[in-house]
Formats: C-alpha cells, sequence, structure tokens
C-alpha cells in the first residue's frame, strides 16, 4: 500500500490499488464502446435493423445502469435476444453483455444477480440462434453463459478486494491515531507529574523566605548585623521562587514543545534509592560515581528520575539482576545506563510506553538523550545529560 510519489511537483498520487476501479470501468467501457461501434457497422451494411437495436439495447443498458443498475441490467440482457430473434449472429452482442456484467458487479450488484440473469440471457439467445443447447452439438450456448458468469465473478473480485483494502487502509489510521492520542496522553500526564513536584518545591522555597523574614524581625531588635544575612538568604530564597514558577508555567504549557520539565530529587539520594529497591528484594549492581564536577539541579533531578523509572520498570516487566551504572565524564557529561533481563510478554519493555516517554522528556527537558536497546533477552536504557542542562530563562 505504499504511495507513489512525482518529484517534479513532490504531489502525492493514491495507490494503485485504489485506481483499479476506474482504471477498469474506464477500460471496459470503452471495449464496449469500440465492439458497439463495429457492430453497429456491420449490421447497417447487412441491413440488419433488428440486429442494430440489439446493440443500442446493450448500449444503453451499460450507461442506464450507473443510475439505475436493474433497470439497466434488465436492457442489457434483452440485447442478445433481440438479436438472435433478428435472425443475427449474436456473438458480439453477447459479449458486450459479459463485459456489461463485469461493470454491474464492479459497481455494487451481487455477482449471482448480475451473472445468474445475463448468462441466462445469453444461453437462450446462442442457443436460438444456433438451434440447440447441447454441448455435444454446439457448446456455443454453454460458453457464452459461462462467460457472462466468470465476468460478473471478476468484477465482484475486483470489488471485494478494493473494499477489503479500503477497510484495512481505515483501520490502520484509526490504529495510529490511537497511537498518538495514548503518547500525547501519557506526556500530558508526565508533565502533570513534574508540575505537582515542582508544586512541593515552591512551597518549600515560600517556607524558607517565610522563615528568614521572620528571623530578620527578630533580629532587628536583638541584633541589627544580622539582618543584612537574613534577607541575603530570604531574596536567595525568592530567587529559587521565581526560577521554580517559570519552569511550573513552562510545563503547563501543554500544547508548547519547547518547554523546560523539572522534578525536585537530585543524583545525591540515587544510592539511597537504590537500597530502597534492595530492600523490597530486587538484585540491583549499582555503580554509582560521585560527582567531581558540580551539576545544575535540572539534570541532577533528571538522573534521579531517569534512574527511578528504569528500576521501576525493571521490577515491572524485567527479571533476574538489573545493573545501573551512573558516572561522569571529564567535563560533566552524566551518563546513566540501566539494564536488566525481560520476559516475553505483550507489556515487555520494547513497547514505548508512558514511563519511557516520560524518560525522554526528563532527558530532553536538560538537553540530554535517551537511547533505548531492546534486543531480547537484554533491555537497556541509557541516558547522556550536559553538566549545565539547558538554561531558558
Amino acid at each position: 500500500m505504499n504511495d507513489t510519489t512525482t518529484p517534479q511537483k513532490g504531489r502525492t498520487l493514491p495507490p494503485l490499488w485504489k485506481l483499479a476501479p476506474s482504471v477498469i470501468t474506464y477500460a471496459v467501457s470503452a471495449v464496449i464502446a469500440i465492439a458497439a461501434v463495429v457492430d453497429i457497422v456491420s449490421a447497417i451494411r447487412e441491413e440488419a435493423w433488428i440486429g442494430l437495436v440489439g446493440v443500442l439495447l446493450v448500449v444503453a443498458g451499460t450507461i442506464v445502469g450507473r443510475w439505475q443498475p436493474y433497470g439497466g441490467l434488465v436492457l442489457v440482457a434483452t440485447g442478445p435476444l433481440v438479436t438472435a430473434l433478428g435472425d443475427r449472429e449474436p456473438t458480439a452482442v453477447w459479449s458486450m453483455a459479459c463485459f456489461a456484467a463485469l461493470l454491474f458487479t464492479l459497481h455494487g450488484m451481487r455477482a449471482l444477480v448480475a451473472g445468474g440473469t445475463l448468462a441466462a440471457a445469453n444461453f437462450a439467445a446462442v442457443g436460438l440462434h444456433a438451434g440447440t443447447v447441447d454441448v455435444s452439438v454446439d457448446a456455443s450456448a454453454s460458453i457464452a453463459a459461462f462467460a457472462a458468469l466468470a465476468a460478473a465473478a471478476a468484477g465482484s473480485a475486483v470489488r471485494d478486494n478494493w473494499r477489503y483494502r479500503s477497510e484495512v487502509e481505515q483501520r490502520m489510521r484509526v490504529a495510529e491515531t490511537t497511537r498518538i492520542a495514548s503518547v500525547e496522553r501519557g506526556i500530558a500526564q508526565e508533565r502533570l507529574r513534574i508540575a505537582r513536584d515542582l508544586h512541593d518545591s515552591v512551597g518549600h522555597q515560600i517556607a524558607v523566605v517565610n522563615m528568614r523574614l521572620g528571623v530578620a524581625e527578630v533580629h532587628l531588635e536583638t541584633d541589627p548585623s544580622a539582618v543584612r544575612d537574613d534577607l541575603h538568604s530570604a531574596r536567595d530564597a525568592v530567587q529559587s521562587v521565581l526560577t521554580e514558577v517559570q519552569e511550573i508555567l513552562r510545563i503547563l504549557r501543554v500544547g508548547d514543545r519547547g518547554e523546560q520539565l523539572e522534578p525536585t530529587p537530585g543524583h545525591e539520594l540515587i544510592r539511597g534509592m537504590i537500597d530502597s529497591y534492595r530492600t523490597a528484594g530486587m538484585n540491583v549492581e549499582a555503580q554509582v560515581d560521585d560527582f567531581e564536577k558540580a551539576v545544575s539541579p535540572r539534570v541532577s533531578v533528571a538522573a534521579y528520575r531517569i534512574v527511578q523509572e528504569s528500576l521501576t520498570n525493571a521490577q515491572r516487566h524485567g527479571s533476574g539482576a538489573v545493573s545501573v551504572k551512573v558516572e561522569q565524564s571529564g567535563d560533566g557529561t552524566v551518563t546513566v545506563e540501566v539494564a536488566n533481563l525481560y520476559t516475553a510478554r505483550t507489556d515487555a519493555p520494547g513497547r514505548i510506553g508512558n514511563g519511557l516517554v516520560g524518560m525522554r522528556e526528563r532527558a530532553a527537558s536538560v538537553g540530554g538523550r535517551l537511547e533505548i536497546h531492546a534486543d531480547p533477552p537484554l533491555f537497556r536504557t541509557t541516558a547522556v545529560l550536559p553538566a549545565r542542562g539547558k538554561v531558558e530563562l
């Protein structure tokens, strides 16, 4: 079902199977028209006027059949009979009737109705002209009838194939739309969860500001020299609040693809988190380096959340030990790698679920990247995060 394109204009043409009904319709109509012209000329030369009427009936029935299928079918079926009654060879007319049967079924008429009616008309007309329907004497009548049935079956087959392919294509479009909607829903859920994390962080910073201002108020009476330090600390806390609020506003703009996505715990808690999974019974082999170079809070948070989500996926879908490696290179870049075995199930990590979508969002939010490798039975995620992250103020 691949589409073809014209490089000159970049226009997309429909697949060939979509064009098949139209192409066959035009081709068969052209054959009927040519056969009719030839037979009309022949009838005029022979002055076989009744035979001429038979040809015109088939042509008229083919045209009328586009709007009145059963009326057209009756006209076409009458054509061979009229030709035979005029004592003229009906071969051309019954051949045209066979092509008309193909058109009728191609445009929706049941093959049994179109094929049966025209097969009976052809059988009677050819038998009448030949003087017998006995196949041992002359098989022409049976051949004419069989040809009408075969043509009707061919038209029905093309129509059914076109309908089948159209249905498959429609289902594929629905499935793709559903998949995209599912991914978008997962991204939206992840953003809302991150926004809740930021909300908690903002609440904490506001509490710090309130405490510092309260201390400054007390020192104003007892120790004026300490007020400067208190106000300085409060100002730092206010700046943190402003940064967090900016992050929340960017996250809540769900339609904006350029937003920053930040939660709150940092990389220093990764070892404690791993210990909690070990306590719960998971076999975790960990190598977590101390960060010799400072990283931005955004990168610290992203590293923590990626390890957390990877361990959660391993617990749900994996089997056996889990390997966790968190290291920092000389330029400060943080690499997080988590690998585990996973079971061959329909919900195995090879599918891109909401958790993996969230991890990619985390990495992208700081200007990093997340790579997913699923080579059964091993599943591995690798995140590479820049030391300072992506800063947008």
